[in-house]
């Protein structure tokens, strides 16, 4: 089916949050962040019809949404909880790795996920849904709900937070998804193998029936009705990496939700991912989104 004026439609269901990055001495201003922020602008550079599904917590500054609308995203009907935003600090180290610290509790990070209850007419009629990491429990609730309920295209993104001890419940949802977009570290401890292709086909045999493995800089790995592709991405130097598989995730939604192309799509997933870490927050994908319009 088709969105609008026949034109494909595409959800990102997640959340949104307050970040500071840390390189050093260099701390960055409080800018808007969350999965669902970084998806949907992504998503934006491909797709013209993108909507975001992600509560909004009683300080978000209206001036952000204002942003997000003339960037070209919907925004409505976004449910509203009686709770501040999650706010993380993200402090980068010079070997690369990085340290997320969450200024809210587990349980007010489950409140400002999406449940079941959220879900609107209007999402369930869109063409596809990403549903990215959330709170443990609100993808668990969320995912198979979705799937008994709507025909969409199901993309799934999830949290190596809470990998260790649910393997057998995140394979359960794993199984409810079209196409699942696990980072290289999501796939080898839930596949509890370094074998990136034997991961891959692992994930496929659960149901879905495109498996994206994302690897950063070094690209991703591509299995689509059993053909593996290792797919190249340019080196980028990363003002903020932070939302960098957030962006590729939303860029290969709406690339591949059109198109049907995963290599392509992981290629475009790339660039989008590109275009996010070359400013703080979401900056980069905003300006980048703006200019469309």
């Amino acid at each position: 089916m088709a969105g609008r004026d026949g034109v494909m439609s595409l959800v990102c269901i997640g959340n949104l949050t307050i970040d500071e990055a840390v390189h050093g001495q260099d701390r960055s201003a409080p800018a808007i962040g969350g999965d669902a922020a970084y998806a949907a602008l992504a998503a934006r550079l491909y797709l013209d019809d993108v909507r975001m599904l992600a509560p909004v917590g009683s300080d978000l500054p209206p001036s952000v949404l204002q942003s997000l609308r003339e960037a070209g995203i919907v925004v409505d009907d976004l449910p509203s909880r009686d709770i501040p935003t999650v706010r993380n600090i993200i402090d980068y180290f010079p070997d690369g790795s990085r340290r997320w610290t969450m200024l809210a509790t587990e349980d007010e990070f489950d409140r400002l996920s999406v449940y079941p209850t959220d879900v609107t007419d209007a999402v369930l009629q869109a063409d596809g849904i990403l549903i990215s990491a959330m709170s443990l429990q609100s993808q668990l609730a969320l995912t198979p709900w979705l799937r008994a309920n709507t025909d969409a295209t199901l993309y799934l993104d999830l949290q190596e937070d809470y990998l260790v001890g649910n393997r057998e419940a995140l394979f359960g949802i794993i199984a409810d998804c079209d196409v699942f977009l696990p980072s290289e570290i999501e796939a080898v401890t839930l596949a509890e193998t370094d074998d990136l292709a034997a991961a891959a086909h692992l994930f496929h045999d659960l149901g879905p029936r495109t498996v994206v493995i994302k690897r950063a800089q070094r690209g991703s790995i591509v299995l689509h009705d059993g053909t593996l592709t290792e797919v190249s991405s340019e080196r980028a130097v990363a003002v903020d990496s932070t939302g960098a598989g957030d962006a590729f995730c939303g860029g290969f939604a709406a690339v591949h939700l059109v198109s049907g192309d995963a290599v392509d799509a992981a290629r475009c997933g790339s660039a989008a991912a590109r275009t996010a870490i070359s400013a703080y927050g979401i900056d980069g994908l905003v300006s980048a989104a703006g200019a469309l319009r």
